[in-house]
């Protein structure tokens, strides 16, 4: 059996050496991290249950009226769904980040997941309430020709990790992330960019069966426009999202403390203690 060692998230980096080492840190902790988050998966369940799958297979042509077809779709049920979705990304993306700052900071990167929990409660709300102000600063910049959006969204994009790694305020956290970014702008954004495609295929992969619906509404066979098979399609797309998720974050995560290592050179001040341990044990 592998023996378990820790990986060193501080460190000065490139691409190539951010992206290595994220492939290392998902093999050591994507397991773990998924057990700990399979809590989720009954809202999944529920998510399937009450998305408005009946809107996929109308005939809207039948609909007169505008307001009609708004109704058919925009039901009770999706405006349900679409806040648990955002309520379980919520979950996903702070457990993840949270983990994170108590590997980085354990001894032998063990990370309990009641540990994890536990740190999410202190910080659940004041992170809640950075991601809606975040959220309405880059819907701001997108309405402002969708360029100033991703400007924003790579500058700030980091102010969760600041949060819970360095206990900052919202405001700081922005500010630092800002500052972390500063230089570093182009390659942020295309690491993130290239995760981004890779989430994005992998997403496509596990949307298939609600591809297939399409092809079924064509063929005008009654298995794949069922109600049984929409809930199944619609269960595995959730359960893509639920797997693929962790690993963005993950990604940034490492990219977060490569450019705080370029700042604060902790890996050379971990180096200087692991030398006076060594010389005390002599």
């Amino acid at each position: 059996m592998e023996e378990f060692q820790k990986i060193r998230l501080f460190g000065s980096r490139d691409f190539a050496g951010n992206f290595d080492m994220t492939l290392s840190f998902v093999k050591q902790n994507y397991v773990p991290i998924i057990k700990a988050l399979a809590i989720v998966i009954p809202v999944l369940l529920i998510i399937a249950f009450v998305a408005p799958t009946n809107s996929l297979m109308g005939d809207f042509s039948s609909y007169t009226d505008p307001l009609d077809i708004y109704g058919e779709i925009f039901t009770v049920g999706y405006f349900v769904s679409i806040f648990l979705n955002w309520l379980v990304m919520y979950v996903i993306s702070l457990y993840v980040v949270a983990y994170m700052a108590l590997y980085a900071k354990s001894p032998d990167g063990k990370v309990k997941s009641s540990e994890v929990w536990s740190k999410m409660a202190d910080v659940f709300l004041p992170v809640f309430g950075a991601s809606i102000l975040f959220g309405i600063m880059f819907m701001i910049g997108l309405m402002l020709c969708i360029i100033p959006g991703i400007i924003l969204y790579v500058y700030l994009g980091f102010y969760m990790y600041v949060y819970i790694n360095e206990e900052k305020g919202i405001i700081d956290s922005f500010y630092r992330s800002f500052e972390l970014v500063t230089r570093n702008w182009w390659v942020t954004f295309g690491y993130g960019l290239i995760f981004l495609v890779l989430i994005y295929i992998g997403q496509m992969i596990f949307s298939i069966p609600s591809f297939i619906t399409g092809i079924g509404i064509g063929l005008r066979i009654d298995f794949l426009t069922s109600q049984v098979f929409l809930y199944i399609a619609t269960f595995i797309s959730e359960i893509g999202s639920f797997l693929l998720i962790p690993i963005m974050y993950m990604a940034m995560g490492v990219m977060y403390y490569s450019h705080r290592n370029k700042i604060e050179r902790i890996d050379l001040e971990s180096d200087i203690d692991s030398i006076g341990d060594t010389s005390d044990e002599n």
